[in-house]
Order: structure tokens, then sequence, then C-alpha cells
């Protein structure tokens, strides 16, 4: 996204250092300027390290969160209600939120936190003429048509993917 759309700044949060580590050394050879990675739990930094940006937040991305559904109390932290609140206060008003899972039990529940953490000011964007929006409520393709390597990995076995696109409203 960086690539395409250099006039913006990009900024990746993951637990995972040597998914950053990977990611920033794909930036440096790619000579981008607008890509940035840190490796840190968005969930206790984001309010931190956003509201120090002296830009517009315009678009938060949660794609693929990995869940364990081994453990109970980790399907609780994939999606912590300060992290949404945080997303709902620094998004700038028609800001978007996009949400994305191979795991339609997973993409429910973050749709249902972002619904109920959000302090009334987000609305799911689902426009029934919309043909991107399937018959399920789901967005059938993504809508950047820029995919990640995973969602690429589950479209190539043809599994489904879950989205949905988030809208931060204007009464804000």
């Amino acid at each position: 996204m960086a690539t395409r759309w250099k006039d913006l700044n990009f900024l990746g949060l993951d637990i995972n250092e040597k998914l950053v580590r990977r990611c920033l050394d794909s930036v440096h050879k790619s000579g981008l300027t607008n890509g940035y990675f840190i490796a840190t739990n968005a969930t206790s930094t984001f309010r931190s390290i956003v509201s120090s940006y002296r830009g517009k937040l315009v678009l938060v991305s949660i794609q693929c969160p990995n869940p364990d559904f081994n453990k109970q109390e980790h399907r609780r932290r994939m999606l912590q209600r300060s992290l949404i609140e945080a997303i709902s206060d620094l998004l700038t008003a028609g800001g978007k939120v996009f949400l994305e899972s191979d795991i339609e039990a997973v993409a429910v529940r973050m749709k249902q936190q972002f619904m109920m953490y959000g302090k009334g000011k987000l609305a799911v964007l689902n426009d029934e003429d919309d043909p991107n929006i399937g018959q399920d409520g789901w967005l059938e393709e993504n809508p950047f048509s820029i995919l990640s390597d995973w969602e690429q990995h589950v479209i190539n076995r043809e599994a489904p993917m879950y989205r949905i696109m988030i809208s931060k409203t204007d009464q804000c």
C-alpha cells in the first residue's frame, strides 16, 4: 500500500519481532520512505504511538489476528477494549477500520467488539447496493486490492476470507 499511495504514511504494529524485521528489511530494500514497522503490543502502545503523529489517522487495518483456540483467555486477548477505544478516539471523522480474518468466528467477534466498545462513534459500512458485499454481509474482495501474504495463502487454498469495513461517523 505504501508503494501505491506515496502521499500517505503507513505504520505496521506487530508483536512478532521476526516478522517486523522482515518487513523493515523489505521497506529498506524498496527505498520506500512512507512505510514503518514497530515490534510492539498494539493494545498497550497504540494510543501513545498514534497520538504523537501530527497527521490524521484515516485507516486502521486489523488483519488475521492469530488466536489460540485452545486457551479461553487467549481468545479474549486478541482484541482488547482499550485498543478499540483508542482507535475510536484517534480515528479522524470519516476514517475507516478494516477488519479481516480467515476464521468467521474471529471476524464476527471483532465486529461485535468494535460496535460494543466504539463509544457510538463507529458504524459498519454495509451498502446493500455495493456489489462487493456478499449476501452474507461480508466484503467479497479486499477493498485495497493489495493482499497480505496470509490472505493470498488463504485465497490460494480456496478458503473464504471474512472482511468488513467500519467507518467513524462524522457526528463525532
